[in-house]
């Protein structure tokens, strides 16, 4: 099974390496304001970032498999952070498989992972994710790796900031274009 799952990663990192293209900007980033929005189902306050619409930047992240082989991923979102990498550009009401990594230091294993989205001139938060809602061990795919694999599912074409929750909090945001 994990070979199975391995030749899906390597195949699906080949297609984004020849349909990507690295997206980045030399801006400075504005301080960030965030509204809370109370949605209805159990009474969980969401934070949203009010500011900064530009376009989450690409870049390449390299692992070694457990097997000794190298490969690559185009990730759209921070270094530092939550990114993803899967099917790009990201097609409206398209489920696709998705691939997050976590690239901060503190265990998020087991935490509880929303990701909503809100599309740009709108007020509406939306369920975007499907599948497992954790980030757990067995779906690295590669030592040291902290991973989750996910559907994404937009309703429409536009601007989107995705918004990723780990135990109720913000704790990143990475703006896409839905085409």
């Amino acid at each position: 099974m994990e070979k199975i799952i391995l030749a899906l990663f390597v195949i699906l990192t080949i297609g984004l390496l020849s349909a990507c293209t690295e997206n980045t900007s030399n801006e400075t980033e504005e301080p960030k304001q965030e509204e809370r929005v109370n949605e209805n189902k159990n009474d969980v306050s969401y934070e949203i970032p009010e500011n900064d619409w530009k376009l989450s930047s690409t870049f390449e992240h390299s692992v070694e498999y457990e097997s000794g082989e190298e490969g690559s991923y185009t990730v759209v979102g921070s270094k530092d952070g939550i990114g993803f990498t899967g099917p790009l550009p990201i097609i409206a009401k398209d489920k696709q498989k998705y691939f997050w990594f976590y690239f901060g230091k503190e265990n998020i294993y087991h935490k509880p992972v929303e990701v909503k989205a809100i599309k740009k001139g709108t007020e509406e938060l939306v369920d975007v994710l499907s599948g497992p809602s954790t980030f757990y061990e067995s779906a690295e795919v590669s030592p040291d790796s902290v991973n989750m694999p996910s559907h994404l599912r937009f309703p429409s074409a536009g601007i989107w900031k995705v918004l990723v929750y780990i135990d109720e909090e913000l704790y990143e945001s990475i703006v896409v274009e839905i085409v």
